[in-house]
């Protein structure tokens, strides 16, 4: 069981988080606070301040590992 590193998250990351429903875009990042500001991706809604990194899940890591799987399987069809 290892531990996974923290990723630093960057502006215009696609997320979700445990506390809230949606997909997120990453506004603002606060480095010392270790705390994101997030948009939901339709832009519509309040910016969700003070969100933690460690509460993130990246769409673009999901999303590459599903296209990995589909690129394989469509190979193997």
């Amino acid at each position: 069981m290892g531990h996974k590193k923290l990723r630093i998250p960057r502006k215009h990351d696609r997320v979700t988080t445990k506390e809230h429903h949606g997909v997120f875009t990453v506004v603002n990042v606060d480095d010392k606070s270790k705390v994101v500001a997030l948009q939901t991706v339709t832009g519509d809604g309040p910016v969700l301040s003070g969100v933690p990194w460690t509460s993130l899940t990246y769409m673009g890591e999901e999303d590459a590992n599903q296209a990995a799987v589909r690129i394989v399987r469509d190979s193997t069809d």
